[in-house]
């Protein structure tokens, strides 16, 4: 395959749109996607870089197999300097914004400058062009799409920010098609200090590769997708059903990570609201089916239509937040998502603000007059817009994220603030996961699950832990033995299916695919080239690497790679994982050697020249 597309670069200051072909050896090297992104990064935005100054870029590339006939090739990666982090901005995004941008024969979407005034980016048969968007600037995330759809009867994908973009509110969130947010670091807020309300695109006419529907290849994938023992709850609950799986194994962040685990887990898991009529939604060529919508026929809600969320927003405005009731943890995520806010993010602030609350560090008044009990749906609700509007002083500073609040704030606060770069973290205890408390530390983009994925560290049998990873103790969640060789592939791994454009659910949740075989065979078919999984594993470190190189620029030291101290140094008081903690100084020497980085995590010159990267040393 040598017909990748084109670049698309817009410069929004003086709205001039130009049109360039990928470098082959860049995407060789890179592939699209996540991978393009971190070249395109690294080589264009230096230190210093204003994260919400015209100076910043915002990068939209499709994974290399994005829109070909593999099973779930839909994803989308965006790419910035985050005005979250500081470091990185990666977010990856399913829906058909990817595959139009792909059908359109569009590699990359790059957008620099400032316009003068709201516009939204309009693509239809290849061409692109800017439209003005004051109509709708202010508007809801929901309402923006719409409008901008139109009465088309084309099938257009719209990815829109709402008013906690506008606002630049450092979490917030692109918004594509129905659910589907480009979250975690803070995506939108770039979009809306670019003034850019959305990008929309019809369906197009190229071809993304060669056909393979009816290969072998593509049969066994699709076979083995469907045969494993998670498939049928994937297709039914995605995974909603993990909020009680994590309490169970002692290792849930309930109540700010004061607890790890809930007496109302029941009421508050994805099974507790299975007799509500579910509309099934699914991405682009998927199989399993994961997204839903939902009616909600009991409750005060009750008659509304909503999307159902994931595990991890369930937790995060759910037991993080010390609230048990699913039926408010789904309408405070939907709020999220009509505001433009990252869900997963908010749930973490507002488990901080009630943390503080609940220890008279801040008062009702400077809460704005919210009730911050623990569990309090009505003024999670209404700090959820305050956060958007950037109103009031608990709104606005929450709205910088946690770091920046909590040191904002001060009085001790920063010990209640749980975060890697400035990323919160995730549902999961790391003291009950010592992968996961790896990849939390080691991040690129901060303290994540998704890109890493350190799944096999309780998915995978001792013995095919053995043969990839030296130690059968590395399927064992809580050694550390193991764990940095484990976190190593994973995030290759990640990487790799980032770049390619699969869905991470059924390549690496259900197939597995730690080893990249099914993975290289898949790719291998659809460019008509052998791509064998050591060359994919080679890309995959590169992409990694580049990430570290981007971070190292803006600033980033070892320290920015440790947990909060309260998983290293206060062991699980209770539960199955009992007196569980984070030894994360011998995971972190390993795991930079492991990687070719020095004692103090930067990549070293041999390591850049074996990858390919002198020019970087």
């Amino acid at each position: 395959m040598d017909d990748f597309g084109k670049v698309v670069e817009i410069n929004l200051s003086d709205e001039e749109i130009e049109t360039s072909l990928p470098d082959v050896q860049v995407v060789k090297d890179f592939l699209g996607g996540r991978g393009f992104n971190a070249h395109y990064l690294l080589r264009h935005l230096s230190e210093g870089t204003d994260p919400l100054g015209p100076g910043n870029l915002i990068v939209f590339s499709p994974g290399l197999l994005t829109g070909s006939d593999v099973y779930s090739s839909s994803r989308l990666h965006v790419g910035s300097l985050s005005p979250l982090t500081g470091f990185i901005g990666s977010s990856n995004v399913g829906g058909y914004l990817g595959v139009h941008l792909k059908q359109n024969g569009i590699f990359s979407l790059i957008l620099r400058g400032k316009a003068d005034k709201p516009v939204y980016i309009w693509i239809d048969q290849g061409e692109v062009e800017l439209r003005d968007a004051r109509d709708i600037w202010g508007s809801e995330t929901d309402e923006a799409r719409k409008a901008i759809r139109g009465n088309t009867e084309e099938e257009v994908s719209v990815g829109a920010i709402g008013p906690g973009g506008e606002n630049l509110a450092s979490m917030a969130c692109i918004m594509f098609d129905d659910g589907h947010a480009a979250g975690r670091t803070g995506m939108g807020a770039v979009m809306g200090s670019k003034r850019i309300k959305a990008i929309g695109a019809t369906p197009g006419d190229s071809r993304i590769g060669k056909e393979i529907q009816g290969d072998d290849t593509l049969r066994k994938y699709l076979n083995e997708i469907q045969s494993h023992p998670d498939y049928e709850e994937w297709a039914q609950y995605d995974n909603s059903t993990s909020v009680k799986w994590v309490d169970e194994l002692g290792a849930s962040s309930v109540r700010n990570y004061r607890k790890v685990q809930s007496e109302e887990v029941e009421d508050a898991d994805g099974r507790s609201f299975k007799d509500l009529p579910r509309t099934p939604s699914s991405c682009f060529r998927c199989p399993v089916h994961c997204k839903a919508q939902l009616e909600l026929t009991r409750g005060p809600n009750e008659g509304e239509e909503v999307e159902r969320p994931c595990f991890e927003p369930l937790v995060a405005l759910g037991p993080k937040c010390g609230n048990s009731d699913s039926l408010e943890s789904i309408r405070l995520h939907n709020k999220c998502n009509d505001l433009g806010l990252d869900s997963v993010e908010v749930g973490s602030l507002i488990a901080f603000a009630m943390d503080l609350y609940d220890r008279e560090i801040i008062s009702e008044e400077e809460a704005g007059g919210l009730n911050l009990d623990w569990g309090n749906a009505k003024a999670m609700n209404d700090l959820i817009a305050n956060i958007a509007n950037r109103d009031g002083w608990l709104g606005k500073t929450l709205s910088k994220g946690l770091k920046v609040a909590a040191e904002e704030i001060g009085r001790g606060a920063e010990e209640w603030t749980y975060h890697v770069k400035g990323l919160a973290m995730t549902a999961m205890d790391p003291r009950g996961f010592k992968g996961t408390a790896l990849g939390y530390a080691i991040g690129n983009r901060g303290s994540d699950f998704t890109s890493i994925y350190a799944r096999p560290e309780y998915s995978f049998p001792p013995e095919l832990a053995e043969e990839l990873f030296e130690t059968e103790k590395a399927a064992d969640r809580l050694a550390e033995e193991g764990k940095p060789k484990l976190v190593k592939r994973a995030a290759i791994v990640s990487a790799i299916t980032d770049s390619l454009g699969i869905c991470k659910v059924p390549m690496l949740s259900l197939v597995e695919d730690y080893d990249l075989s099914v993975t290289a065979e898949l790719a291998s078919r659809v460019l008509g080239e052998e791509i064998r999984p050591e060359n994919l594993l080679a890309i995959g470190e590169r992409i990694v690497t580049g990430e570290r190189l981007f971070n190292v620029r803006m600033g980033l030291t070892r320290r920015d790679d440790e947990l909060p101290k309260k998983f290293t140094s206060e062991p699980i008081e209770e539960g199955p994982v009992e007196g569980a903690v984070v030894d994360l100084k011998s995971m972190l020497v390993e795991f930079y050697s492991r990687m070719g980085w020095d004692s103090e995590g930067i990549p070293e010159e041999k390591k850049l020249k074996d990858l390919g990267l002198p020019e970087l040393i």
